[in-house]
């Protein structure tokens, strides 16, 4: 099990990595050095729009009870 979780969150950063160096038109070298900036940035947005997603679920449940 932990092999697999190592090589899915491998798979993830080259992922992100890759997808940085394409849309920003970088070498995949400047990428992989900005790799941690990259995959930090990518987990902030990730948990930004949870808990949007959350803030407005729980706004529009609260609303139905009333």
């Amino acid at each position: 099990m932990r092999a697999r979780v190592v090589l899915t969150s491998l798979a993830a950063c080259a992922g992100l990595t890759a997808l940085a160096a394409w849309a920003l038109d970088w070498s995949f070298e400047r990428a992989v050095i900005l790799a941690p900036v990259v995959v930090a940035v990518a987990g902030a947005a990730a948990f930004l729009v949870v808990l949007w997603t959350r803030v407005a679920w729980e706004s529009i449940r609260g609303r139905r009870e009333r």
